[in-house]
């Protein structure tokens, strides 16, 4: 295991955050903010300085085949390291938004973008500068492309929890190098990413919302973040026409890489081979059409953006969080959560090829429960499903279900009553930061301690890298042999 490939690695991922901050620097000029273009200058160069020093100090030649260990390494590392960086714009904002940020609390919000959850710890965002809300959308963004690449680069080669590159035809190359491996995969990745960004930018234009909508809600919906401008429902800001472009853009964000690369080559057959996209529509269809029910004062376009919004795990707030919660507990309401989008998308939750794995497994063992000897394979969607592959989707269930349990009891000693802790418990886990606010919950971190910021960064990195690091602790023979 080299070190120094590691700190390489960590230093090109920083210099791409940092080449990324041109942009909340280009909306200050934009805005003719003088300070925060001063802010976001300083936090560019200090952010630059380190991650170029770290690619010096880390720069290698070496060619060495890529170690499993190194890339459980790099990944767990990266969502450490970046939000230090990501971080420095939110530091020490104090009156300006009318409440105390310290390093913690910017770190976190700094998580919650990189991870794409969506949580904030600003209790009244339409006090925040409008350049920092377009920053945290951006690392929304960025940790979008960032999950992606490493889900290329380290989950599907590997087989890990089910996802698999087969579709992409990506050829794997044994014998190179870590740097390239990332590379590739971030190239492979950022192409239709940014043509995704760009076609909602176009569309949400047309509708005719303001610029800052326009990007935050683009960028946010594409990687199925959620941050918002302000707290205020979408449905009493955005015209018909927006609700659709925002329902088909979380939409396509919440889909699995291998469609979108068959989208632009317009190969419908894939569409029309694969499972997972059956059942995860079906699933919006079911949800849009119980929630048409509840809510029948909503257009029926509303309750399927509603129910793309929960399972996508974007959760923006839609509607008016009292009428909801009139319905339904909150903590049960938002259960489509746990299902999450496709299996390699920027969604975060169990996924649907997972949960519908995981139904059929224990449909089928209950019924055959007189049977003891009995033997049958598994398939789905017409493919056989290896043993190894049940078993690292069982033992990804047995670690979320450990994780939740461990959440919530962490979580029941920093708020209030049962109910915020579940629902905190499972908006961060499964990356769904909004939750919190649909249920009206809006100021529910700001009266939490300081070491809570702690805590739940760790949750939301835990949830975003699909417990990595439990592999990474719990394994430690895997840092020692690679592969």
């Amino acid at each position: 295991m080299s070190w120094g490939t590691i700190i390489f690695c960590l230093g090109w991922g920083g210099v791409l955050l940092s080449t990324t901050m041109l942009i909340p620097i280009g909306w200050a000029v934009f805005q003719a903010d003088n300070i925060y273009v001063g802010r976001f200058v300083i936090s560019l160069m200090i952010s630059s300085f380190i991650s170029v020093a770290f690619v010096l100090v880390g720069k290698s030649k070496d060619v060495r085949p890529v170690q499993k260990s190194e890339l459980f390494l790099i990944s767990v590392f990266l969502y450490l390291y970046l939000p230090l960086l990501a971080a420095l714009p939110f530091f020490s904002l104090g009156s300006n938004v009318g409440q105390s940020v310290g390093f913690w609390g910017a770190y976190f919000e700094a998580v919650s973008g990189l991870t794409t959850t969506g949580a904030t710890i600003f209790k009244n965002p339409e006090l925040v500068n409008e350049s920092l809300l377009i920053w945290r959308s951006t690392l929304g963004w960025l940790g979008g492309v960032l999950i992606l690449s490493l889900g290329v680069a380290l989950m599907a080669p590997n087989g890990l929890f089910g996802i698999s590159l087969k579709p992409l035809n990506i050829r794997q190359n044994a014998n190179e190098s870590l740097p390239h491996r990332l590379r590739r995969s971030f190239r492979y990745v950022v192409k239709p990413y940014l043509a995704l960004t760009a076609i909602g930018i176009m569309l949400l234009g047309l509708t005719g919302i303001e610029l800052a909508d326009i990007v935050s809600l683009t960028f946010n919906a594409v990687s199925t973040t959620g941050f918002s401008l302000s707290f205020t429902p979408l449905d009493s800001l955005l015209n018909s026409e927006a609700f659709a472009v925002l329902s088909l853009l979380m939409f396509v964000g919440s889909l699995s890489y291998p469609l979108l690369i068959a989208a632009q080559s317009f190969k419908v057959d894939t569409f029309k081979e694969d499972r997972e996209i059956q059942d995860f529509v079906l699933t919006i269809i079911f949800l849009g059409l119980v929630l048409a029910l509840f809510f029948p004062d909503n257009s029926l376009l509303v309750s399927i953006t509603m129910a793309i919004n929960m399972i996508s795990t974007t959760a923006f707030v839609i509607s008016d969080p009292v009428i909801i919660t009139n319905y339904f507990p909150a903590a049960i309401f938002f259960l489509p959560v746990l299902i999450g989008g496709m299996t390699l998308s920027t969604a975060g939750g169990l996924k649907v090829l997972r949960f519908y794995l995981l139904i059929k497994r224990v449909t089928y063992e209950v019924v055959n429960l007189p049977y003891p000897n009995s033997v049958e394979s598994m398939h789905y969607g017409g493919k056989f499903v290896s043993k190894e592959t049940m078993a690292s989707v069982w033992g990804l269930f047995l670690m979320y279900f450990i994780g939740f349990v461990g959440s919530f009891l962490i979580l029941s000693f920093l708020t209030s009553d049962f109910e915020s802790a579940w629902l905190l418990a499972l908006a961060l886990l499964n990356n769904a930061g909004g939750v919190i606010y649909m249920a009206g919950y809006f100021d529910l971190m700001m009266n939490m301690p300081s070491i809570s910021h702690i805590l739940m960064s760790i949750i939301m990195i835990l949830g975003r890298l699909e417990f990595l690091i439990v592999l990474v602790i719990l394994l430690p023979k895997l840092l020692i042999r690679g592969n």
